[in-house]
Formats: structure tokens, C-alpha cells, sequence
């Protein structure tokens, strides 16, 4: 599947999951263009929430480029916080402090780990850079939670 051949790619990696830098590596051999690329400690942040800086820059590059033409990946370690994550950047900030409060983008976000965004991806880069942590993390938990947020929130489809 194609899903983010020619996209514009929004990264927001987790310091105890996947990092930036590993998601880029993987994004990248999709044919995708990164945008951003970050690693974040969502553990160390105030409830698991996205601090308002990287609120900010999300609501600025859908302003650039538009919510149609973006993804989210991100690489989170724990379904909740990961959650938090899909639910700030679809639906606004659940906690109302941020650039974010009351404003919701509806981008795709999607978790590295999910099978719709795995295949696009080059199997043997993504099996060096992610697919240890897969043996570690719970997968299943993490998918579901980011998916609920998606098909809940999500106003721009991937499907090509």
C-alpha cells in the first residue's frame, strides 16, 4: 500500500518507545516527506500531554500545508499516552492549556506499529529500526487506543 508515498510527515517519537530518528529512517523509505521529526519523553511530560511547543508546531504545518496532504507518526511506549497524543492533534487538547485547546485538526495520526502504516514502509528498515521494541511494548493496546482516537476524530482519509 501507498499510503504515504508523496505525503508530508508529521514525527513524534518517544525517548521509551520509538525514537525520531528511527521513524524518519522508516518514513523515509516510504517516499514520504518529513516535515518535522522529534523525540519527546511523554512519560516525563504533565499527565503524558504534548507540551504546547510541539502543540504550536503541529497547528502551524496544517496551516502550511493543510490537514490533506499531512500524517502523524508517532512512537509512543504506552497506549495512554499515546492516546493523549492522537486525541491532541485529532481532536484538541484534552487538557485546554495548549495551542491546541478547542481546536480540532482531525489529522490521520497513526502509531508506527499498525499494520496499515508498517507496509508501506521497507520491511528490512523497519524490522532494524522498531521491530525489537515490538517484543517489548504492548502492541496490541497501543493500536487499539490510537486507532479509537482516529476513527473517532479523523477528518482525512489515507486511502488513496
Amino acid at each position: 500500500m501507498k499510503m504515504l508515498k508523496l505525503r508530508k510527515v508529521i514525527i513524534i517519537g518517544d525517548r521509551d518507545g520509538i525514537p525520531g530518528p528511527a521513524i524518519e529512517t522508516c518514513v523515509k523509505s516510504a517516499k514520504a516527506q518529513v516535515v518535522f521529526s522529534t523525540t519527546k519523553c511523554f512519560s516525563c511530560s504533565l499527565a503524558g500531554a504534548m507540551d504546547i511547543e510541539l502543540q504550536q508546531v503541529v497547528k502551524d504545518l496544517t496551516s502550511k500545508f493543510g490537514a490533506e496532504n499531512l500524517v502523524v507518526v508517532i512512537g509512543g511506549a504506552e497506549a495512554e499516552t499515546s492516546g493523549i497524543t492522537a486525541e491532541t492533534i485529532a481532536a484538541g487538547d484534552p487538557t485546554f492549556v495548549g495551542p491546541l485547546a478547542g481546536i480540532a485538526l482531525g489529522l490521520p495520526v497513526y502509531h508506527i506499529f499498525e499494520p496499515e502504516i508498517k507496509e508501506a514502509f521497507i520491511k528490512s528498515v523497519y524490522d532494524e529500526q522498531c521491530s525489537v521494541m515490538e517484543m517489548i511494548l504492548d502492541i496490541d493496546e497501543i493500536i487499539t487506543e490510537v486507532k479509537s482516537f482516529r476513527d473517532k476524530f479523523c477528518k482525512v482519509s489515507l486511502k488513496q
